[in-house]
């Protein structure tokens, strides 16, 4: 791995270790208040177009629930670790039936093994470029739920414990393994049933995690290493500029500058798009790997 000192100054680097943890905290109340407005829009005017306006929302503001819990696993939501770590797990990863202290140990080794052999992300990038069928099948795939369907029905197996005798040992090992996703979403569906709309948990919490969700965490996986021009730190992982509207939907909080996360993993997502303007003022900007557009990172990944 490259070392950031080697790259920036000493000055440049403070700049983009300067954290500010109420940023991370409006960001999260700003991410759930749009989950929250979703569900009211539908609520108050429920038709085709409120559903789809809102499940889109839904979908991709749960992808930025897992953007930020990415954050938390490096410890950048709070300089408090207790605090960081508490954020991340109870409003961003159990949620969504995911865990940060888990993610951590395996996000760390795909930083420091990105595109190899012991990079635990590889199968990700692997089958790639993919034909357009191909491609077209793994979209319909997370439209219709199937494969978020699979994901969520392979976390509850594992959940279940495959090495307990006993029904209770399983049962034990069930709650003990899901207890924080279970508690969010029985809070989840309670709130909802207070306000006397249950159903909307199946359909406005659930379905949009099952395609919307799928789909553009896939569309970012994507992105950011397959079909990548090297094996080095300047060129296995990539960056993608694209306009606030693309990224609001596919790269909330700045995922889309992937290169500069993967060169300066102190830097918080606020601060990304800084890391960016000072590389562009080095002479190395020219070797590293920047897209303009995901449309052009897609021209390259489906043949």
């Amino acid at each position: 791995m490259i070392n950031p000192n080697t790259l920036l100054s000493e000055e440049e680097i403070a700049i983009l270790r300067d954290s500010k943890d109420w940023r991370n905290y409006l960001a999260i109340a700003s991410i759930w208040a749009q989950i929250v407005l979703s569900f009211l829009i539908f609520s108050f005017s429920p038709s085709v177009l409120t559903f789809i306006v809102a499940a889109l929302i839904i979908g991709t503001r749960q992808f930025a629930l897992v953007v930020m819990m990415h954050d938390g696993a490096h410890n950048l939501i709070s300089k408090n670790k207790k605090i960081n770590d508490f954020i991340s797990q109870w409003l961003c990863a159990y949620p969504m039936m995911t865990e940060t202290v888990n993610y951590r140990k395996y996000h760390l080794k795909h930083h420091k093994h990105t595109e190899t052999d012991l990079d635990p992300d590889k199968s990700l990038t692997d089958p790639f470029p993919v034909s357009k069928k191909s491609f077209s099948r793994k979209v319909l795939r997370d439209l219709t739920g199937i494969a978020g369907l699979r994901r969520y029905f392979g976390y509850l197996y594992s959940a279940w414990g495959a090495n307990e005798n006993t029904f209770f040992g399983h049962l034990k090992h069930f709650v003990s393994s899901l207890y924080g996703f279970l508690i969010c979403q029985l809070v989840i569906f309670s709130t909802l049933a207070f306000f006397n709309v249950p159903w909307l948990y199946l359909l406005l919490w659930w379905i949009p995690k099952l395609t919307i969700f799928s789909l553009f965490y896939r569309l970012r996986s994507i992105s950011e290493h397959a079909c990548t021009s090297g094996q080095d730190d300047f060129t296995h992982t990539r960056t993608t500029l694209s306009s606030n509207f693309v990224r609001y939907f596919i790269a909330p909080l700045n995922v889309n500058y992937h290169l500069e996360h993967h060169l300066f993993m102190f830097c918080p997502w606020y601060n990304l798009p800084k890391a960016h303007e000072m590389l562009k003022e080095k002479d190395f900007y020219k070797d590293l790997e920047i897209e303009k557009g995901y449309f052009n990172v897609f021209k390259k990944v489906i043949i």
